[in-house]
């Protein structure tokens, strides 16, 4: 069974596949896709990683900012659903710049820091959470 942290790392690795999919073929269905697979991981990561992170790590300002991210993420889903055509796609392409710079903080920063932290045990029941978290957004 994987641990938590590699959940996370395989969340990320699909929707930058998703993107990838859609900046290859334009087609808009893998749009859906991608909302759909960050709207889970959202949610997974407010109601598992990152009480985990706080708890951990006790670093209230880490996952004040990661939670800003996640902010400015839901504003750019929330915005690029109102549009079409070109439109469209530029909000995809600015998404996409949105989730990577959070990306790369949380593989760079947060989840090495957990990984040093946290038992494997902590781990193991993020992992548990983590799923639990997605199967409820479905």
């Amino acid at each position: 069974m994987s641990d938590g942290i590699e959940l996370v790392l395989a969340d990320h690795r699909r929707v930058d596949a998703l993107f990838t999919t859609f900046a290859d073929t334009g087609d808009a269905t893998v749009i859906g896709e991608i909302v759909d697979a960050l709207s889970a991981h959202d949610q997974a990561e407010h109601a598992a990683l990152y009480p985990l992170v706080g708890q951990v790590l006790g670093d209230a300002n880490l996952v004040e900012r990661a939670a800003g991210e996640h902010s400015i993420i839901k504003q750019s889903i929330e915005r690029l659903l109102t549009l079409e055509g070109p439109g469209l796609v530029a909000a995809v392409d600015g998404l996409r710049n949105v989730v990577e710079a959070h990306v790369q903080e949380e593989e760079q920063d947060i989840l090495p820091a957990l990984r040093a932290a946290a038992t494997p045990g902590q781990l193991d029941l993020l992992a548990a959470r983590l799923e639990q978290s997605k199967q409820r957004v479905g």
